[in-house]
């Protein structure tokens, strides 16, 4: 069945709404407009995410199932909002899901309806010390993580330079004939910084 055909087998007294991707009038209830082919409930999920994204800042990782279910949680807070276990899961979802900003923005909007709410007041606090705990360990991760790869540069550096030094020091033992001594020092040294490299390798 074609758009013409759709719209001609609705009839009469049939409510419209427009399709929120293209502003094509559909028949309210349809869940698929017949013009651009987008299911509106999809594209409205798709709109929500990127809103609460936008929103909220910090969640952008988190996928549409991932929003879903913290806004789940959420109302079971507001419908529980005296009981602290109800909370402590909110918060450990939002944890678990790297998400502590969503419990921060939540707790943040009921302290703007009530500035006296001893609850959010502790439960933002509660998630705000949570963050910034994961931030200061994710900052000592990127700095350890550094370190190493200075360190591994490092190494790296002085294993050329020493590779490139005891060639040229058995060469030198080699071609100058008051310096065979080098060439015992050099291949020593040679060995060493070989055995170093395939290490390195390995």
């Amino acid at each position: 069945m074609d758009e013409y055909q759709m719209e001609f087998s609705t009839g009469f007294g049939e409510s419209y709404q427009n399709c929120p991707a293209c502003g094509k009038e559909m028949v309210t209830g349809h869940n698929e407009c017949f013009r651009c082919g987008v299911v509106v409930d999809r594209f409205q999920d798709r709109i929500a995410q990127k809103s609460t994204k936008e929103t909220i800042g910090g969640i952008d990782h988190l996928s549409s199932l991932d929003i879903k279910t913290l806004d789940k949680k959420w109302k079971q807070v507001v419908v529980n909002y005296n009981d602290q276990n109800t909370h402590q899961e909110f918060i450990g979802q939002c944890q678990k899901n790297g998400a502590l900003p969503f419990a921060v923005y939540h707790y943040s909007k009921m302290l703007e309806i009530d500035r006296e709410d001893d609850i959010a007041q502790l439960m933002r606090r509660q998630a705000l010390s949570r963050l910034t705990v994961s931030m200061v360990k994710a900052g000592d991760n990127e700095s350890t993580h550094s370190i190493h790869r200075s360190v591994d540069i490092f190494i790296k550096w002085v294993n050329w330079v020493g590779l490139v030094s005891s060639t040229s020091c058995v060469m030198a033992g080699l071609l100058i004939p008051g310096a065979r001594n080098l060439v015992g020092l050099g291949v020593a040294a040679l060995t060493l910084f070989v055995a170093l490299f395939l290490y390195r390798r390995s």
